[in-house]
């Protein structure tokens, strides 16, 4: 099979995606999608840091040895803080938003009424998924 420039698949699935989000939202809602969707990214990622933090803790006050500290350092790294930066490198605003108010990283009283409106649909989906996981 020939493959020739950008046409393959998943471009044009991220292209008509981007398309849409595009289409769907104001300058200023995807503005504040941009927003929400950078402020669950470091919500997310503080979680994270704040469990590493008190690894750091107990290693201060001798209860951790440092063997130990750093395996965690590097275990944070090569899991968490990667899981988090790939899961918000998605070209989906929408969808990462509606994603952060399913787990609780951003509140639904957070995002505006409008968006919150548009979101309706991708927060539905999450809602199920929560939903067979249990």
């Amino acid at each position: 099979m020939e493959r020739t420039g950008n046409s393959s698949p998943s471009f044009t699935t991220t292209l008509d995606s981007t398309r849409n989000i595009v289409a769907d939202y104001s300058k200023k809602e995807r503005a504040e999608l941009r927003r929400l969707a950078s402020e669950a990214y470091e919500r997310e990622l503080g979680r994270h840091l704040a469990e590493l933090d008190k690894s750091f803790s107990e290693w201060r006050h001798g209860k951790l040895p440092s063997s130990e500290l750093s395996k965690e350092i590097h275990e944070f790294h090569q899991h968490a803080a990667r899981d988090v930066w790939s899961a918000y490198q998605a070209p989906d605003q929408p969808m990462l938003v509606a994603r952060a108010i399913a787990l609780g990283i951003i509140s639904e009283e957070e995002v505006p009424a409008t968006l919150r409106e548009k979101l309706r649909d991708s927060l539905a989906l999450f809602a199920k998924g929560k939903e067979r996981a249990v």
